[in-house]
C-alpha cells in the first residue's frame, strides 16, 4: 500500500515538473514570481483577479469549470517552464490546497493533467504570494512521542491522526481509516490531492497564533481528539510545539526506513509531525 502511494506521489511530482527545470526570476523588474519554494515546503498564493485557473466542480454527476474569485487561496503544486504564444515562460499548477472533505472530493484540476494541461502564467499580475498565518494549517498531527515499529516489526505503526484545513475545519482519522490512505506516517503536510474521508470532522469558529502556540475554538466535541471543554458550546485545542527535532532509522523486514519528526502538545497530549521514507538498499542489487 505505502509503495503504492509513493509512486503516485512521485508522478504527480514528474507532472508538475517539481524536478528542477523551474527558473527564477533574475530581474525584479520581471512579470514573473520567482519560484522561492524549498524541497518539502508548501507554497500558497491568492488570485488578484478572478479568472479561471482550470478547475472543475462536480454538480449533479457532471464536472463544470469553476472560476475563482479574487482573493482565493491557491496551493501552488509545481512551477514548471513551457511554451505559452510560442514564449517558454514560468507557469503554475493549482489547487485549493487541503480543504474540507465534501468540498474536495467534488473537485478536480487540469493543471494535473500531463496530456492536457492548462498553462498559466506565474505572474505578479495573476498572483500574490502569501505565507498561512497559522504554521500548523494542513499538519498531519499524529498521535503518540514519534514513529516506532509496530509488533511483528514489519513496518511502522499508524496511529490515529488529525489536521486543520485551509477553510477551518478539524478532520479527525482513526488508525484504521489512516491507514487506508497515510500509513506509518507516509505526509508531513496533507495536500490538495490528498482526498481522504475522516473518521470525524467539525467546523472551527477561531483560529488563533501566539508564539509557538495555536489555539483552535470549535462549537462541538470532535470524537477521538483531546477536547478541552471551556463553556457550553465552546471546545478548544492548544497545539503547542516543541521545536527540537527528532531522526531515527527503522530497519522493517526487508528494507530501511527514514523517520524525521518534531513533537507537540496537543491538550497536554502527545503528538508528532514528520514523515516516514523508505531507503532503497542498493546493497542488495
Amino acid at each position: 500500500m505505502k509503495k503504492l502511494l509513493l509512486g503516485v506521489a512521485l508522478v504527480a511530482t514528474s507532472i508538475l515538473g517539481l524536478t528542477g527545470t523551474a527558473q527564477a526570476a533574475t530581474k525584479s523588474s520581471s512579470p514573473y514570481l520567482p519560484d522561492n519554494s524549498k524541497p518539502g515546503t508548501t507554497q500558497y498564493v491568492r488570485l488578484k483577479k478572478t479568472m479561471d485557473v482550470g478547475f472543475y466542480q462536480k454538480s449533479n454527476g457532471h464536472y463544470k469549470k469553476l472560476l475563482k474569485k479574487k482573493g482565493s487561496l491557491l496551493e501552488v503544486m509545481g512551477i514548471n517552464r513551457n511554451e505559452v504564444n510560442g514564449e517558454y515562460v514560468p507557469t503554475v499548477g493549482l489547487t485549493s490546497g487541503a480543504v474540507h472533505y465534501s468540498r474536495a472530493k467534488k473537485l478536480k484540476y487540469s493543471t494535473m493533467d500531463n496530456m492536457h494541461a492548462k498553462l498559466i502564467p506565474y505572474t505578479k499580475a495573476n498572483f500574490k504570494p502569501v505565507k498561512l498565518k497559522a504554521p500548523d494549517r494542513t499538519l498531519l498531527f499524529q498521535s503518540g512521542t514519534g514513529f516506532k515499529l509496530n509488533a511483528k516489526k514489519d513496518n511502522l505503526v499508524t496511529t490515529p491522526a488529525f489536521y486543520l484545513t485551509l477553510d477551518n475545519y478539524l478532520q479527525y482519522y482513526s488508525a484504521a481509516d489512516l491507514a487506508k490512505v497515510a500509513p506509518s506516517g507516509l505526509y508531513k503536510n496533507v495536500r490538495g490531492m490528498n482526498v481522504w474521508k475522516p473518521t470525524a470532522s467539525v467546523k472551527v469558529s477561531k483560529v488563533s497564533v501566539k508564539g509557538r502556540t495555536t489555539t483552535v475554538d470549535y462549537k462541538k466535541p470532535l470524537k477521538g481528539m483531546p477536547n478541552k471543554k471551556i463553556s457550553k458550546g465552546h471546545y478548544h485545542l492548544k497545539i503547542v510545539h516543541n521545536t527540537k527535532k527528532h531522526h531515527a532509522t527503522f530497519f522493517p523486514d526487508g528494507y530501511t526506513e527514514e523517520a524525521m519528526w518534531t513533537t507537540y502538545k496537543v491538550n497536554g497530549k502527545n503528538y508528532y509531525v514528520g514523515e516516514s521514507i523508505e531507503v532503497k538498499d542498493y546493497l542488495d542489487e
